[in-house]
């Protein structure tokens, strides 16, 4: 599993320097610029054909289940369905988080967040995640936990706070938020020309303190290095940025089996329920990736 800890600040790239506009993106050594390279001849060629991705998002829903059926009963326990969202985006038992029970005075059955972990391979160097619902009023103070237990250096949010898809688990500009035993403060705030959040966020509990890098939008370089990031939507989005940070993480790595994004993709749907939802979101993982191995290779020129 990947670390749980934050990289050590600092040096050329310093993926949570709040001040770095634009953000700051890691330096390639020449073989990785040269896998780039390859990757992205490959990705632009498949985006040519898009008939062919079609049929590669189709055969997603047959392969599925075809490799296993994972059972979902935890989700089910009447404590539990409150804590749910959705009725049918369920954490499955074997790769749900599950809170500490010594915290908060949990009992060893009541340790349920609607969250999955999500690994695209076994190498520690790839990032893992925690994909999640957006928090309900009356989970504020698990998710927060969950933040803590887990150390995550970053939260990624897909979603907008309206009440349906995700409430308002903390404070918008300044000040100070308080979810049970967390106090949460944004400490620095920049909101860049592209629509792009960038918040500094420190957590308090009892006497220990965290900090954490919150990100509104999609990017890519930004979280590079963060190697246990938190993902707010839930399936759909966050299956296709997942699908997008794993894919150039383990080609700089020279795994060339990232260039198969279908078994990606349904590796992360035996993890988590539905991700990468649609056939646009699948074909923007290509694009995606390869506009960011573009921007990799110009910006190590």
């Amino acid at each position: 599993m990947s670390s749980s800890r934050a990289p050590e600040r600092g040096g050329a790239f310093d993926p949570f320097d709040v001040e770095a506009d634009p953000p700051s993106r890691p330096d390639l050594t020449p073989e990785q610029v040269g896998l780039c390279k390859d990757a992205l001849a490959h990705f632009k060629g498949k985006r040519k054909n898009k008939a062919a991705l079609s049929d590669e998002f189709a055969s997603l829903w047959a392969s599925v289940e075809l490799v296993r059926r994972p059972s979902i009963s935890v989700a089910h326990y009447p404590a539990n369905r409150p804590k749910n969202r959705y009725i049918d985006i369920l954490p499955f038992d074997d790769t749900r988080v599950r809170l500490h029970p010594s915290t908060s005075g949990r009992t060893l059955d009541n340790d349920y967040i609607n969250a999955s972990f999500i690994k695209a391979t076994n190498d520690d160097r790839v990032t893992t995640f925690i994909s999640t619902q957006g928090p309900l009023v009356n989970t504020f103070e698990d998710f927060w936990q969950m933040v803590c237990e887990n150390q995550c250096p970053a939260i990624v949010m897909l979603t907008q706070f309206d009440g349906l898809k995700c409430d308002e688990y903390l404070p918008l500009h300044t000040g100070q938020g308080v979810y049970g035993k967390f106090s949460v403060k944004i400490r620095k705030t920049r909101i860049e020309n592209h629509g792009l959040w960038l918040r500094d966020v420190e957590v308090k509990c009892n006497k220990e303190k965290f900090t954490l890098y919150y990100i509104w939008n999609i990017l890519i370089g930004l979280t590079m290095e963060c190697h246990r990031i938190l993902m707010l939507a839930g399936i759909g989005r966050t299956g296709t940025y997942i699908t997008i940070h794993t894919t150039i993480e383990r080609i700089l790595l020279g795994d060339k089996s990232s260039y198969n994004l279908v078994e990606t993709v349904k590796s992360f749907r035996c993890q988590r329920t539905g991700m990468v939802q649609t056939e646009e979101q699948y074909k923007f993982c290509y694009r995606a990736i390869a506009d960011e191995l573009k921007n990799l290779i110009k910006s190590n020129h």
